[in-house]
């Protein structure tokens, strides 16, 4: 038994241009051949001989002149019309080409804020090492002074009693 043989997607769409006469010769010739050998593509084309003949019986729905006339007169004063913007640099501001550099300049300025923003935050809140051994720098340049101390409450002693060891320091160098 023959395999039946549909209507490819290409011949389908031009089903109605094949039912109003209006094919090429070639695409003519291949859709009719298609019909002689498929009793499936001949019923597709029958359905649809069918559906034009019931849309035929359906009224067609009509305007009235009045209808007719004041749309006319619509569309004319709409073209008469002038923009509001013609002529002014808003004309301009509005193109797409604008549009669209607006745009992007306004994500690239949002984007190099945020980053700005969480830089700055984010060197602010979170402590660096770096930061930390800076501050405490004059403890860890006298950091073996320290060691040889003892306790804390030597050190506090001889702080009331002496000075700062910045001071002594000073007073040794020179």
């Amino acid at each position: 038994m023959e395999k039946m043989s549909r209507l490819s997607p290409q011949q389908r769409a031009d089903l109605v241009a094949y039912l109003d006469g209006e094919l090429d010769d070639v695409t003519l010739k291949n859709i009719e051949q298609t019909l002689a050998k498929s009793p499936a593509a001949r019923h597709d084309v029958e359905m649809l001989v069918r559906t034009w003949d019931l849309l035929d019986e359906l009224g067609r729905p009509s305007a009235t002149e009045e209808f007719t006339a004041r749309t006319l007169s619509n569309i004319q004063a709409e073209e008469q019309r002038a923009p509001w913007y013609r002529g002014s640099w808003i004309q301009v501001m509005y193109s797409d080409r604008a549009r669209r550099g607006a745009i992007l300049a306004g994500w690239a300025a949002g984007l190099a804020f945020v980053a700005a923003a969480g830089f700055l935050l984010t060197s602010r809140w979170i402590p660096s090492e770096s930061r930390i051994l800076v501050e405490e720098l004059p403890v860890i340049e006298n950091l073996d002074m320290y060691a040889n101390a003892g306790s804390v409450e030597f050190l506090r002693a001889l702080h009331s009693e002496v000075g700062s060891f910045d001071d002594q320091l000073e007073s040794e160098r020179k």
